[in-house]
C-alpha cells in the first residue's frame, strides 16, 4: 500500500518513521484561514472547545483529501492528514504571527489548564476515517524563572509554526507542570492510534 502523509512536519514525520511505517510525506496547499474563519462565522454557540474539535476535523479532512484527489487512480493509497489546535478558556490558540504574540500567548497559558485537540483523517479508496482526542496541560505559574525561559525559548524560533506556540518535545517542556491525556496528542500526532488504524487497513 503506498501511504502519504499530507504534512511536512518534522514531528508528524518523526513519529511515522519511529512506527516502522514505510511512507511518503507531502505538504497540502490549501487555505487554512479561510476554512477556519467560515466554522467560526457560522458558530452561533461559542462553545471552543467543540469548535476546535470541528476545526481540527475539518483540517485533518481537507489536507488528506488534497493530497487524496492528486492521487486517487492508485486503488492502492492511503492518505493522513493531521491538524492540531489549542484551546483556552475562550479562546482558540492556533500559531503565532510574531514574537510579541508568542509571548503573550505563552504567559496566558501560565499558572493555567487548556487543552491540545488533535484531528487525524484517513481517506483511502475503501472509507474515510476520522477521530479526535484532546489532551489537558497545566503549565508552571508565571514568575521571572517562568519568564526567562518563554525569553529564551521564543529566541529560538521554534515556537513560531506550532499552534498555542509551544512544543512538548523541545524547550517548550520547560513550561509544562503536568498532562492529562496522550502526550503525542499534544506534540500533534497520536501515533498509537494513528498506528493501529494503519494496520488495520494494511
Amino acid at each position: 500500500m503506498k501511504i502519504i502523509l499530507a504534512s511536512e512536519s518534522p514531528r508528524r514525520i518523526e513519529l511515522l518513521k519511529m512506527s516502522g511505517i514505510n511512507f511518503q510525506s507531502q505538504s497540502s496547499d490549501i487555505d487554512e484561514d479561510f476554512l477556519v474563519e467560515k466554522i467560526l462565522n457560522k458558530k452561533e454557540s461559542k462553545n471552543f472547545y467543540s469548535m476546535a474539535e470541528e476545526i481540527t476535523m475539518c483540517l485533518a479532512y481537507e489536507k488528506a483529501n488534497y493530497i487524496y484527489e492528486k492521487y486517487k487512480n492508485n486503488k492502492n493509497l492511503l492518505v493522513i492528514g493531521s491538524d492540531t489546535l489549542v484551546v483556552k478558556d475562550d479562546k482558540i490558540l492556533g500559531k503565532p504571527k510574531n514574537f510579541e504574540e508568542a509571548k503573550s500567548m505563552l504567559i496566558g497559558l501560565c499558572g493555567k489548564t487548556h487543552r491540545v485537540y488533535t484531528s487525524v483523517c484517513m481517506i483511502s479508496n475503501k472509507k474515510i476515517d476520522s477521530f479526535s482526542d484532546y489532551t489537558e496541560v497545566t503549565f508552571h505559574e508565571f514568575n521571572e524563572i517562568t519568564e526567562q525561559i518563554i525569553d529564551m525559548y521564543i529566541k529560538t524560533k521554534s515556537p513560531f509554526d506550532k499552534a498555542g506556540s509551544y512544543g512538548i518535545q523541545d524547550m517548550g517542556s520547560l513550561l509544562v507542570k503536568k498532562i492529562d491525556g496522550d502526550y503525542y496528542t499534544v506534540m500533534g500526532f497520536p501515533i498509537s492510534k494513528v498506528y493501529r488504524k494503519i494496520k488495520s487497513e494494511t
